[in-house]
């Protein structure tokens, strides 16, 4: 056969697969992503599934999965499989074969390394013939959703100024009976008032019963933080480090808190993107898991950006009683002194833990002077 022909042929061949590839390559190609938690803290490790599957006779040379990810969630070294990290977002590509009527499963170790709402809404899978010339393209949507709640660390690793305050709260949470709250009968002890004697039971087991009191969460705790990490600082957050650490703070003290049983709210001069401009972020005292829970998602959901001085915060709160109070700071609290003292004068305690954080770098600095003169 002449050459002519034959580059003819191989011409026609290629240009006809190529075709073949690009009209139905991704016919009947199935792809799912899912999470195996989609709620989880600062730190932990979650497993990200991926499905494809072809099903069809004709084999896909290659199929390659891209999609935009967050930086902050740290993929696990694996094959056919290629990240390109930028300073917020990073590009995962996943490369497969498929052959005619198959599936293939794999699964990737993500180490989360930063609090927020995570999006993953779509991915991009593009499959071509064998030589790499025609491909074809297709948007995959996902919808996925990732909770990231702030770290929790040991309470013992919080720089409290009085290591037992936390204490006094609970030993004050567990001194305290209800009256009103009757949950029993027990056997008269030495010390016992007449008045909770218990006069039929008695009679009915000839022995002096008094009334039991359940016990009554009579002061609550609210946890305040503090979005300013400089004293020019008007509306972006120029330490974030320093606000992630007090967040944390505040989950890992009323992760212990609810637990206890004490009512437990928190509120920060913080936004979200839900609220109005100027409005904060409040959530009052409650308890149960599921508060704790609510408390976890609201500082998930947390902006960088503060919605008012923590001066003009405080003043929801310094006329409050039957409440102690945990300020968490990054800068001293000079100018909400008085404030404080009038807190703490109708019978609140406050305590208050500062941040220590770095100097600003020249570049911080030189935003920082820019945000004060906008304001």
């Amino acid at each position: 056969m002449p050459l002519h022909w034959l580059i003819l042929f191989a011409i026609l061949a290629l240009g006809f697969q190529g075709w073949i590839f690009k009209k139905r390559g991704l016919a009947r190609v199935t792809y799912t992503r899912s999470f195996t938690k989609q709620r989880l803290f600062v730190g932990d490790h979650v497993e990200m599934t991926e499905t494809i599957g072809n099903d069809k006779l004709l084999p896909v040379p290659w199929v390659r999965l891209e999609s935009m990810i967050s930086s902050t969630l740290v993929f696990g070294h694996q094959t056919n499989l290629d990240i390109h990290a930028g300073e917020l977002l990073q590009n995962h590509k996943s490369l497969f074969t498929l052959k005619p009527y198959t599936q293939i499963v794999r699964r990737h170790d993500i180490t989360v390394n930063a609090r927020g709402i995570y999006h993953l809404q779509s991915a991009t899978m593009t499959a071509g013939d064998v030589f790499g010339v025609f491909d074809s393209v297709r948007m995959i949507p996902l919808d996925l959703e990732l909770t990231v709640f702030p770290e929790i660390i040991a309470m013992r690793d919080i720089p409290f100024s009085n290591k037992s305050w936390i204490g006094d709260i609970t030993v004050r949470r567990w001194m305290l009976e209800d009256p009103f709250w009757k949950s029993g009968v027990r056997p008269y002890l030495p010390g016992d008032s007449l008045k909770s004697v218990h006069w039929k039971a008695t009679a009915r087991t000839n022995q002096l019963q008094v009334h039991q009191f359940d016990y009554t969460a009579d002061r609550k705790l609210m946890i305040l933080v503090n979005f300013e990490t400089t004293e020019r600082m008007w509306s972006k957050v120029t330490r974030p480090e320093a606000v992630e650490r007090a967040l944390s703070y505040a989950a890992s003290i009323a992760n212990v808190t609810v637990t206890q049983g004490i009512e437990t709210g928190f509120a920060c001069n913080g936004t979200t993107k839900s609220l109005q401009k100027g409005q904060a972020v409040i959530l009052p005292p409650g308890a149960g898991s599921h508060h704790l829970t609510n408390m976890f998602e609201t500082m998930a959901q947390l902006e960088l950006e503060l919605s008012s001085s923590f001066h003009t915060f405080l003043e929801s709160w310094e006329d409050s009683s039957g409440t102690d109070f945990i300020l968490i700071t990054p800068i001293p609290l000079i100018e909400v002194e008085n404030k404080i003292s009038r807190m703490r004068m109708r019978g609140n305690g406050v305590e208050i833990i500062e941040i220590p954080v770095r100097p600003l770098t020249s570049a911080a600095a030189k935003e920082a002077d820019d945000d004060a003169k906008q304001a």
